[in-house]
Parts: C-alpha cells; structure tokens; sequence
C-alpha cells in the first residue's frame, strides 16, 4: 500500500535524523546554500507542535555559526581578490563609502534582512565584504535570525491546526501548490 505524501512528510519531519538535517540546512542557509530552512522547519513543527520552540532556537543557533562562514566567505574573498579589483577598476572610493555605509547601518541592515525574502548569506558576506566588526555583526545575526524563527514558530502556533487540517482536506491540492512553490523558489533564486 502506497502512503500518501502527507505521511511521507511526516515519516522525514519525525525522523531521529530530522533536527540535525534541520541544523545543517539552517547553518549552510545562512552561509552557501540557497534553500532555507524553512521547508523543512515547518512541516517538522506543524507535525509536532510542542518542539516549535526547541526548532527555532536550534535553526537560530545554527544559523548564527553559519553567518560567521559566511562573514569568512566575505571577508576572505575581499582579502584575495577584492583588494586587487578595487585598486585596478579605481573603485577605492566608492568602496570606503560602502564600508562606512555597512559600519553605519549595518546592525540595521542585518536586523531587518530578518523581514524580506533576500537570502540570508548575502548580509551575512557583504558584512564579511565591509570588514564589519565581528561580534557586532554576531550579535546582529542571532538577532536577525532569531526574529525570523521567531515569527515562523508564531505562525505555527497560531495558525498550525487550521493549516494541518486544510492540508487533510485538500491534500492533492495542497501537494501541486507546494511543488509549484519550491519550483518558483528555485527558479527565482538560481535567475538572481
């Protein structure tokens, strides 16, 4: 007997291996990998309620030691290759007022990336980029991302049974929408 894909969302999202599949993802978000956390958070917490705060703090942690690879990512990069184009192109000066930007606002910038869509590891490695001070930007990160989990897990809790009930409901339905979904994210990020 085949399952239907609700159960076999379920079987991945209660797996033993779940969390740390969900930590991987959440740390390489904020660094290299274009798939956010999400997708996988949210099925996990939808499927067992009671973990949505554990889930979060994990995926905030994890991505908080994934923005520092990809603070490294910026700040290596700048120091190999940035340094030289900068000088070659003439951009000297527009790149000091970059940096003096980041300096400025960068707290800021980071905090409120928590709000868009905008992948994550690109503030992550233009703070790197900037030379951002690094506990500065930590700081800013755990608090970035934290208030993006933050607003996930309060999601869930509040709209989690009516969300788990229109997916019984409309289960083949609720199954194209999400594929269409993930297809229009990847298209969407890998074009940018």
């Amino acid at each position: 007997m085949q399952l239907r894909w609700i159960r076999q969302v379920e079987h991945w999202a209660t797996h033993p291996a779940a969390p740390y599949i969900l930590a991987a993802i959440s740390f390489a978000d904020s660094s290299f990998l274009p798939i956010p956390p999400d997708f996988l958070l949210i099925p996990m917490a939808l499927l067992r309620p009671e973990r949505v705060w554990a889930l979060s703090i994990l995926c905030t942690l994890t991505a908080g030691l994934g923005a520092l690879v990809g603070y490294g990512i910026g700040a290596a990069f700048w120091h190999v290759v940035g340094e030289q184009l900068i000088a070659f192109y003439g951009w000297a000066d527009h790149f000091a007022a970059f940096q003096a930007m980041f300096n400025e606002w960068g707290v800021w910038i980071i905090v409120f990336k928590a709000l868009t869509p905008i992948p994550f590891k690109f503030a992550a490695i233009a703070a790197g980029l900037a030379d951002m001070n690094l506990w500065v930007f930590l700081t800013a990160a755990l608090v970035s991302r934290g208030l993006h989990f933050l607003i996930v897990a309060v999601l869930i809790v509040w709209l989690g049974p009516r969300v788990m009930e229109m997916i019984e409901r409309y289960e083949t339905r609720a199954a194209v929408i999400g594929v269409v979904a993930v297809t229009v994210t990847v298209v969407y990020i890998g074009l940018r």
